[in-house]
């Protein structure tokens, strides 16, 4: 298609003195239709207020620090001990302890609990167990011993004791006045054991210190470690069953909706089953992050097993936080862990025979305060869903940290933050976490690196992807200048893993990720390749930060370095004979986006391998397939790129997603979908519904259908080529540090009409097909074209 550019230079404009005339003419109309007042949004906290709050409620155990041994090894086991002394008769003692990576809680000598591996579960070390160790606490001196197992890294023990002596409610907590020991003679968990010869703990961190950042799930008042997230109560949208079973439900209806409930619920006979106890399912109406709180307003305690599940399925089969168990006493609310899910199964274990009353149930949301100051609309209202739920997600990764899922694994991913995080730049713009996280993961590789950015070389290559968008969107210069020798240590580093040829070789032997599938997941040319393919990005993405902060000698240096490795691509990865990289999706994608791949092989490319369905064995997570979109609109396949979103991301909402999954293919089975998703070498219930790095399909319509993609820092130049591939009309808002950027581009046969508001100080580059008219209102552009026929 051809087209002509239209350079505008907009003039830098004092803030307030605009003439009201010039406002007027620059308005760009907005959603239409039911969006106009709410867009089609999941997110149940759009619109609210987005200031960072301050400190909430303060957690239990405040002053609990994580401990060890001052020497921490691999494949370790400590043991810790504390004695306790008890004046009265001790009242309610409640142990809350978890260790990283597992442990072994004793009182007075009797296990009370243990954490172990779970295959399903990698930060095990997260949940949070609380025993109730009433029964072993005694008047008089009492003994806390912990065992603690080291699988690998860091390690820690932290616990805290809360008990009431006398009337005097006391917590005892992990810190250095507990001894610690790596000899585990026989009987050392013993009260009577002699332990004169230990040595005091090793104070590692703080409650939400260290490595360990507060993300524990079930740590009462511990909101993810984060004095800036809110709270958020949500009803009860639907009550899916009620199931009596050997007891009696009376007011389940009672529970939807914002007022108080009447749930009213006779026991099961002593010492029934859960599967025989009285039960009801909910459905919240959303995957969010939070827990269930559950109000006992019974004359007495109430014991209540909890089950969570992004799906319904998950939460009867095989809830991901296992089944929990809450002891609610009168009057008092119960809580569950934090995790994500939509669905929940609550089931009275047991209570007053004369009834249970439950006064409430709600979904207590954990989230970051944001505002959506990015937005987007279109005739096809399918893919305006698919921007406001590929947002929802992101938002809901946004934690203490940006994680890759409030699920699992709950941690800081570089790839699945190169997705999110510019999500995250077009929709919120939001910076603290962003910076915050960036630079924790850039840290964990050492200063030199010592290795890649969470082990793996491809992530490395995103950590400095992700600081040039950053750059693009905020302009913080200044941000990128105290990491300047971060990012040209992290660049040199690669030099380790370059073979005589100058191509990616993986010679560190590190994770060489690249995605979930057949021949990407580590080792292999497939992987190997695109990778070196990432690595040509990095470095061109890295020269042009460099340049941008006045560094010529490296941004030369490592530009150069590119277009060696781009030549060496050319000589040792192209099949010459298909005139592609290969017959898999995923490499020749990279080789596209990275800019490698020449106008004759990205179109050998697209008809040889991209506009081919991959088999059903070869799967490619939604992760990578922000990266093959991407690859289509720039191989100007942008209507074939936009109809496969519509298919796959879709797809999700097609089957009931409201954030977009971890692994999905259209082909996978529709009934009990859950059971058949598939990712991290596994297939089932583990398998996150809410995904950061699948939220790319909004970063596509925002910068290939809206058109508008930053060239400068913080927006100091943008191109805006809006590309609407059969669409009537597209309209949207894209935030940058001096305001926002408005977009409504509408298309009728061949006439194409685009209408642009700009912040001060941008100089817009826009791109239309055919001839371009254009008049100039202040900071308003006006464009119109015809599509040649």
């Amino acid at each position: 298609m051809k087209s002509t550019a239209l350079l505008l230079l907009v003039p830098a404009l004092a803030v307030g003195t605009a003439p009201a005339s010039r406002c007027k003419a620059a308005s760009i109309p907005g959603p239409t239709g039911a969006s106009a007042t709410r867009p089609p949004t999941p997110d149940p906290t759009y619109g609210l207020k987005a200031e960072i709050p301050g400190p909430g409620e303060k957690p239990v155990g405040a002053n609990a620090r994580w401990i060890w041994t001052a020497k921490v090894s691999d494949n370790q086991r400590i043991a810790l001990r504390r004695k306790v002394s008890i004046a009265d008769i001790p009242k309610k003692g409640i142990l809350l302890v978890t260790a990283d990576d597992f442990f072994t809680a004793y009182v007075n000598g009797t296990e009370v609990g243990h954490s172990s591996p779970d295959p399903a579960n990698t930060y095990v070390w997260r949940d949070v167990r609380r025993y109730d160790v009433t029964k072993q606490l005694k008047t008089g001196d009492n003994l806390l011993a912990i065992q603690g197992t080291n699988a690998g890294g860091q390690a820690g023990v932290i616990a805290c004791l809360s008990y009431i002596d006398g009337d005097q409610p006391k917590q005892i907590v992990t810190g250095a006045d507990w001894k610690a020991s790596e000899k585990l003679d026989p009987g050392w968990e013993q009260p009577g054991f002699d332990d004169k010869d230990w040595a005091k703990a090793s104070d590692e961190a703080g409650l939400t210190g260290g490595v360990w950042d507060g993300s524990m799930s079930n740590w009462p008042g511990l909101t993810g470690g984060s004095s800036y997230l809110r709270r958020l109560d949500l009803p009860v949208a639907k009550v899916l069953s009620v199931d009596p079973h050997d007891g009696k439900i009376d007011g389940a209806d009672s529970l939807v909706g914002p007022g108080p409930a009447a749930l009213k619920i006779t026991p099961a006979p002593a010492g029934s089953t859960e599967a025989k106890c009285p039960s009801v399912t909910l459905d919240f109406g959303q995957d969010t992050s939070g827990r269930v709180d559950i109000t006992n307003a019974s004359a007495d305690a109430i014991k209540v097993a909890l089950r969570y599940g992004e799906s319904e399925d998950e939460a009867h089969d095989s809830p991901y936080n296992k089944v929990q168990m809450l002891d609610i006493a009168a009057g008092e609310v119960g809580h569950g862990v934090d995790s994500a899910f939509r669905y929940a199964i609550v089931t009275v274990l047991s209570g007053p025979a004369e009834g249970v009353t439950i006064r409430r149930i709600r979904l207590n949301m954990a989230y970051y305060p944001v505002e959506y100051r990015g937005a987007f609309d279109c005739s096809d209202p399918l893919l305006t869903r698919i921007w406001y739920v590929g947002a929802y997600t992101a938002h809901l990764c946004m934690q203490q940290d940006i994680w890759d899922a409030p699920k699992r694994d709950r941690a800081r991913w570089m790839g699945d933050l190169h997705v999110s995080g510019e999500v995250i730049n077009n929709a919120f713009l939001d910076r603290f976490l962003m910076e915050q996280t960036m630079e924790r993961l850039r840290a964990e590789a050492g200063t030199p690196p010592t290795g890649h950015v969470n082990g793996i070389p491809g992530y490395s290559c995103a950590w400095v992807a992700g600081m040039a968008d950053f750059l693009r969107h905020t302009g913080d210069l200044a941000y990128i200048e105290r990491h300047h020798d971060d990012l040209v240590q992290m660049l040199d580093f690669f030099k380790k893993e370059i073979n005589q040829d100058g191509v990616f070789a993986n010679r560190l032997g590190k994770w060489d990720y690249v995605d979930w599938s057949p021949g990407f997941n580590g080792g292999g040319p497939h992987s190997l390749a695109a990778t070196h393919f990432f690595m040509v990005y990095m470095l061109r993405e890295g020269a042009w930060m460099l340049d941008q902060i006045k560094d010529p000698g490296n941004a030369a240096r490592f530009r150069a370095w590119a277009e060696d490795a781009i030549k060496a691509a050319q000589d040792h990865l192209l099949d010459k004979a298909s005139n592609t990289f290969g017959d898999r999706w995923q490499d020749n994608a990279m080789a596209i986006h990275s800019g490698t791949a020449t106008a004759a092989e990205k179109a050998a490319i697209w008809d040889k391998v991209l506009s081919h369905p991959y088999p059903v064995n070869e799967m490619i997570t939604p992760y990578y397939n922000n990266y093959c979109i991407f690859a289509m609109g720039e191989a100007g396949h942008t209507g074939d790129a936009l109809q496969f979103i519509r298919d796959y991301w879709g797809g999700m909402i097609q089957e009931g997603a409201t954030t977009f999954w971890e692994g999905y293919d259209t082909r996978w089975p529709k009934e009990h979908f859950h059971r058949f998703l598939q990712a991290d070498n596994g297939q089932g219930y583990f398998v996150s519904l809410c995904h950061g790095w699948s939220s790319g399909a909004t970063n596509f319509l925002t910068e290939r259908i809206l058109g508008v993609r930053s060239t400068g820092p913080g927006f100091a130049t943008v191109e805006i080529q809006p590309e609407l591939c059969g669409l009537e009309w597209a309209s949207g808002t894209v935030p940058t540090p001096t305001g926002d950027i408005k977009v409504r581009v509408a298309q009728k046969g061949q006439h194409i009409v685009l209408d642009v508001n700009l912040p001060r100080g941008v100089t817009a580059h826009t791109i239309l097909p055919g001839k371009v008219t254009q008049k100039i209102q202040g900071q308003h552009i006006h464009a119109e074209a015809v599509v040649p026929g």
